[in-house]
Formats: C-alpha cells, sequence, structure tokens
C-alpha cells in the first residue's frame, strides 16, 4: 500500500470529548442525555441531528418536548450541547500539519452543525490556519444523509475523493467503523483517543511501514 489518502475521524480521534461535562449540562436544563448518548454513534434526536434530517431549531423544539420545559431557549439547548466538545490538543494538530506534507489528508465525521461549526470557528483556529487549511476533502454526515458504519458512507467518500477504495486508509476509534470500512474496501487502523494515534506516525508526520505493510 504505497502512500495512501488518509482518512481521519473527528471526535475522539482529533478532538477530545468531554462525556460527563455535557451529561451534567443537560441534567441542569432538566434532560437525560444519556439515553441518546452512544459511544461512537448517537441515536433518537441526536442522530437524526447527524443525519442532517433535521434543523439546529427542530432539534431544539424536540429536546423542548421530551424534557417538558417548554422555556428552554435554543441558546441554552446548543450550549449544553456544544459542552460535548473539549479540544483539538497542539500536538494533534502539528501532527497533522507534518502528515500533510507527505500525503493527501481528509476527514470523516459522523456529527452536526452545532458541533462542525465549533470545529470551523474555533477547535481548528491554530497558527493563523482554519480548518480546511488540514484537510483536503470533508466529509460530514449531517451533509451526506448518513453515518457510519453504513456501507454509503465509505462509497460515497471514495466518490468524492476520486480513487479506489483501497488506496483509502482510514483511522477511526471505533472497530465497528473500522471493519465497515474494510468490509467496503479501504484500509483502517483503530485511532485510540487521547492521542495514542500518534504511534502510527513518526515525528516527522510519516507513517511506520510497519502498521502500513500490516494491512491486508
Amino acid at each position: 500500500m504505497n502512500n495512501p489518502i488518509l482518512l481521519f475521524d473527528f471526535g475522539g480521534v482529533l478532538v477530545d470529548l468531554n462525556r460527563p461535562r455535557v451529561e451534567a449540562a443537560f441534567d441542569a436544563l432538566g434532560f437525560d442525555i444519556r439515553p441518546y448518548l452512544g459511544t461512537f454513534k448517537q441515536s433518537g434526536i441526536f442522530s437524526q441531528l447527524e443525519q442532517g434530517r433535521i434543523t439546529t431549531h427542530e432539534f431544539c423544539n424536540e429536546l423542548r418536548r421530551l424534557s417538558g420545559h417548554a422555556d428552554l431557549t435554543d441558546e441554552a439547548l446548543v450550549a449544553a450541547w456544544q459542552s460535548y466538545l473539549d479540544t483539538v490538543p497542539a500536538d494533534r494538530l502539528d501532527m497533522l500539519l507534518k502528515i500533510k506534507q507527505h500525503y493527501h489528508v481528509c476527514l470523516l465525521s459522523n456529527t452536526n452543525r452545532i458541533h462542525w461549526r465549533m470545529a470551523e470557528d474555533t477547535l481548528f483556529s491554530y497558527k493563523g490556519l482554519h480548518v480546511t487549511d488540514f484537510f483536503e476533502h470533508i466529509f460530514l454526515s449531517c451533509e451526506l444523509g448518513v453515518e457510519k458504519p453504513a456501507p454509503e458512507i465509505f462509497a460515497r467518500v471514495a466518490e468524492g475523493i476520486g480513487v479506489p477504495a483501497g488506496d483509502i486508509l482510514f483511522f477511526d476509534d471505533s472497530e465497528v467503523n473500522c471493519e465497515a470500512a474494510r468490509q467496503c474496501g479501504l484500509q483502517a487502523l483503530v485511532a485510540p483517543a487521547h492521542s495514542e494515534w500518534l504511534k502510527y506516525f513518526d515525528e516527522n508526520g510519516k507513517l511506520h511501514t510497519s502498521y502500513v505493510q500490516a494491512q491486508p
């Protein structure tokens, strides 16, 4: 596998997630988010948001209905959901910039417009750069209308990049998503949270050959 296209997940791989904080934020609003908050994929109204099937205002309306608190503002509900995202640490941003010197770098995420606006506005604002300076192609579930691990999303990615699926190496913190990608012809490596995926690269941003050669 020579010079693959590198495809990174967003949540848990690049940006840290803060589950206790988001649970507490919604508890304070009188809504229990726990039944909707999956490890790698949300459910119910949150999944609809991440598939782009509802607007932010419709999302807030449904949360008001489910919580029984009609007085909750859109702003309060959006702020609570924003609290799920923490930061993209500098070591990951620096590594992405090094990696981009050697490979085409893209992103694929199950995400929503609320969280992605944070990515655009702040999370990748680094050294005068913005999110589009880190990735050549960005694929978001809320724009594609489908979430990982559905096969369709990986087909859409390969088509969007314009390369055979086998030329793409996918990094995701979910083995389920990685296996789904492999079933669709992509290469995949599980990327543990908390910067542990940096082990796949040397200090200059090049893939260690042992990991590349281990790909089927």
